[in-house]
């Protein structure tokens, strides 16, 4: 990027050092061709060609952000108008009417403050100097920040703006094109201008800086391509100042410091870097803007990179930065600065309010909304998220034999672990079975009634409470979680792990609520016994009954039906389960049994649960037995297999009762 000569204007050497020392670094670099203006490729081409082609307009409306060379371009359409030797679009910048206009004496040229000169008189006496004669070919008004007119202003330049004499141009510059009548913009070209790319601004003043002399170092030009925001103007008035000031000019556009501290939850830090820039001279509210647009470049890095004005390798230093406080912390940082800057128009003593949403921002004891409780919660789920990962993979050999943590704080299950099966035997009752197994043989007469399984128990005798322990019992040992098993063969009975290891977890929905009480009682293979708790909740089973039978017909390959068995021993069909076909049914001596007409308890399915085993012949002969481990009493649910149970230390209201009523015993309901 280069400039006109100015020598030719200047003959005294003296003359042309002092211009060169006051000028500050915006005026003394700006563009005077279209090929040096910056990031407006779209309106110096626009602008060039219809110079070039003779087809130039008779207004112009260049509105944008301030510093990206809407003046700039003005001045170069008014030199190219009047130059003597134009060249493709271009002005030479050696003539005398480019060199005027440089020099800003040109008669060619007026430019207008319309901030300052937005009144009635003041357009009169441009409408009545428009139609006189000038030096050049055209005679162009410039009128800066047009939007400022006023309406009776507007109203009395809207009739030569609509027909201007045929050697007068208007060119209007405006930062707020929306503030302008639509009588006003339909009547002009309207272009816009955008804020320069960090890229093209970065090179720019890499180059200015390496003209001028600076000794400026990248990290510098990275602090002031920040400061700058994409406007060439305040750019380089930022490398200016951090070119006079050295190194103790960058503390105050260091913001990232703030940012730690909120990723840190450090509420002194951030006062102290708060304190500090002000003690450097930084207005609260200044600061407290460019915190404002330091949070939103992070959120943008994160979203859209490309919205950023700044750098590469800044942008993915912000976006890191940015990721760690995660975009609920930058929308929130954003809202509490934003709206304490704008309590800060009224307040005495606008720190203060810096200061308590700094600590809002940066404490957790103190923030007040629902946005930082929502952050509490996200960081604490991710702290026990990594920590019950950690758990899960230092103990991930021993995971299948172990039960599901409990958390001492809370009292329920560890997220993610899974319910024991009710067969999991509890210590204390395994030891028994380990040390003594009963082995009865036999041809030893069974002489004693604890020693026969089948005989019913005493009603009222402590022994009838606890299951019978016998051979077919083995000691449980440390297998591995259940895994799903296979369908039976072809004549096999339905096993009691087909059911509760595969069938019953793939129903869904209110079937699989309905059924988890159901406990398997017996099965062949073309039928399924299920004990529920009582007949309400037999009729509720009896509603996804057809779920249950498609499942297990699918599985098996073959037709399937469930029957139901109620806590009172009642049958969906009313009908008891089926003998051995054609075999003499055993009289009630033969079983140990109670005489006809009474009922007898013992062949209850709460007391064959007792017992540990159920007895029943299928029409092929067979039998299945189902195991006290496997079978629960109808109307109870073990704690064990519900996820988030509470830990085995929480007491019952039964255990509750039988403390406060010492020598107490719990009497079964009858049969």
């Amino acid at each position: 990027m280069g400039q006109c000569d100015l020598r030719p204007a200047l003959r005294d050497p003296i003359a042309i050092v002092t211009q060169m020392a006051t000028q500050s670094l915006y005026r003394r670099y700006r563009p005077q061709r279209f090929g040096e203006v910056k990031g407006q490729d779209h309106v110096v081409r626009a602008l060039r060609n219809a110079v070039a082609d003779g087809r130039e307009g008779q207004a112009y409306l260049f509105s944008g952000p301030r510093g990206t060379g809407k003046t700039s371009s003005a001045r170069i359409l008014a030199k190219v108008l009047n130059c003597e030797n134009p060249d493709g679009g271009e002005p030479c910048c050696e003539c005398e009417s480019c060199l005027s206009v440089e020099r800003g004496t040109s008669y060619d040229v007026h430019e207008l403050d319309a901030a300052s000169n937005n009144g009635v008189d003041a357009m009169r006496d441009l409408i009545e100097k428009a139609s006189l004669g000038t030096p050049g070919r055209h005679k162009v008004y410039i009128l800066d920040e047009v939007h400022m007119l006023s309406k009776a202003a507007e109203a009395a330049l809207l009739k030569t703006l609509e027909e201007p004499p045929p050697h007068v141009v208007f060119v209007l510059a405006t930062t707020d094109p929306q503030k302008m009548s639509d009588t006003i913009r339909s009547r002009t070209q309207h272009l816009q201008f955008h804020l320069l790319p960090a890229d093209a601004l970065q090179e720019h003043l890499r180059w200015v800086a390496e003209d001028a002399g600076l000794d400026v170092s990248e990290s510098a030009l990275e602090l002031v391509l920040s400061q700058g925001g994409g406007s060439a103007r305040d750019a380089l008035s930022a490398l200016e100042l951090v070119a006079n000031a050295g190194d103790e000019g960058l503390e105050v556009l260091a913001l990232d410091e703030f940012v730690e501290a909120m990723i840190d939850r450090d509420a002194g830090r951030a006062l102290t870097m708060i304190g500090h820039a002000i003690n450097m001279g930084s207005d609260p509210r200044t600061l407290t803007e460019e915190l404002v647009g330091y949070l939103r470049n992070g959120f943008l890095s994160l979203m859209a990179p490309e919205l950023v004005q700044l750098s590469s390798q800044r942008i993915d230093e912000l976006a890191d930065q940015a990721r760690r406080l995660g975009p609920p912390g930058l929308v929130r940082g954003i809202e509490h600065l934003g709206v304490a800057l704008a309590e800060m128009r009224h307040a005495p003593d606008p720190r203060v309010l810096l200061d308590v949403a700094t600590v809002q921002l940066t404490s957790d004891s103190v923030a007040p909304d629902l946005g930082a409780l929502l952050l509490r919660l996200e960081r604490v789920e991710k702290q026990l998220a990594e920590g019950f990962a950690a758990s899960a993979g230092s103990s991930a050999p021993s995971a299948s034999a172990t039960p599901a943590k409990v958390d001492p704080a809370t009292g329920r299950a560890a997220l993610g672990g899974r319910a024991r099966k009710s067969s999991e035997p509890k210590p204390s009752e395994a030891k028994p079975s380990e040390a003594k197994p009963s082995e009865p043989k036999p041809s030893e007469p069974k002489s004693s009634a604890k020693e026969q399984p089948a005989a019913g128990p005493t009603p009222g005798s402590p022994e009838s409470a606890e299951p019978a322990v016998t051979s077919d019992i083995s000691a449980p040992s440390s297998d591995p979680a259940p895994v799903a098993a296979a369908a039976p063969l072809s004549g096999e009975p339905i096993s009691i792990e087909l059911w509760e290891n595969t069938v019953r977890p793939s129903l869904k929905g209110m079937a699989r609520a309905v059924y988890a009480p159901a406990v398997f009682v017996a099965s062949t293979e073309s039928s399924l016994t299920l004990s529920v708790p009582n007949e309400a909740h037999r009729g509720k089973c009896e509603q996804h009954r057809a779920t249950v039978e498609k499942s297990l017909s699918e599985l098996v390959g073959s037709d399937v039906t469930v029957e139901l068995i109620d806590g009172d021993g009642g049958s969906d069909g009313g009908s008891s389960s089926p003998t051995d076909g054609g075999a003499p049914a055993k009289s009630e001596a033969e079983r140990g049994g109670t005489p006809a007409g009474r009922a007898d308890r013992s062949q209850t399915p709460r007391a064959r649960a007792k017992r540990g085993t159920t007895d029943v012949d299928t029409d092929e002969g067979t039998s299945v037995v189902a195991h006290i481990d496997q079978l629960q009493h109808e109307g109870e649910i073990d704690l064990d297999d519900l996820v988030d149970a509470p830990p085995e230390s929480v007491k019952t209201p039964i255990n509750r009762l039988a403390e406060a009523f010492p020598g107490s015993e719990l009497i079964e309901e009858s049969g």
